[in-house]
C-alpha cells in the first residue's frame, strides 16, 4: 500500500507532462474563436499566412470543413500542420513555407 502511495504522484505527474505535449487535431469545424486566437498567437504571422492561404485553396476548392484538419501545438512541428481526413494530401506551415508531405519527405510549395 505505502509503495502504491509513493508511485501515484509520480504516475500522475507523469500523465500530466505527456498531456502537455501531445498534439492538438481537430477539424476545422470544430475551430472556436478562442482555439484560432490560440492557433494565430502560438505562431509567426507567415506561419498564420501559410495555414490563411491553403485553407482559401481548400475552399475555393469545395472541401467541406469538417474534412479539414489542423494540427496545432504539437511538440514535433514548429508551425501549423493542415490535411484531409480519408486522403494523403498533408501540409505544413513551418518556417513561414507551405510544406506539401509525401512519404516523410517535403516540396517547399510556397514562401511567405
Amino acid at each position: 500500500m505505502i509503495k502504491s502511495i509513493k508511485i501515484f504522484p509520480f504516475a500522475l505527474l507523469a500523465l500530466l507532462v505527456s498531456e502537455g505535449t501531445r498534439a492538438d487535431t481537430l477539424p476545422l469545424s470544430k475551430i472556436n474563436r478562442k482555439i484560432e486566437s490560440r492557433i494565430q498567437t502560438g505562431n509567426t504571422k507567415k506561419n498564420v499566412q501559410c495555414l490563411a492561404f491553403i485553407l482559401k485553396d481548400f475552399q475555393d476548392r469545395k472541401i467541406p470543413k469538417s474534412r479539414i484538419l489542423v494540427t496545432f501545438d504539437d511538440p514535433n512541428i514548429d508551425g501549423i500542420g493542415i490535411g484531409l481526413d480519408e486522403t494523403d494530401e498533408i501540409y505544413t506551415c513551418e518556417a513561414g513555407e507551405l510544406r506539401s508531405w509525401e512519404e516523410n519527405d517535403y516540396q517547399v510549395a510556397k514562401t511567405f
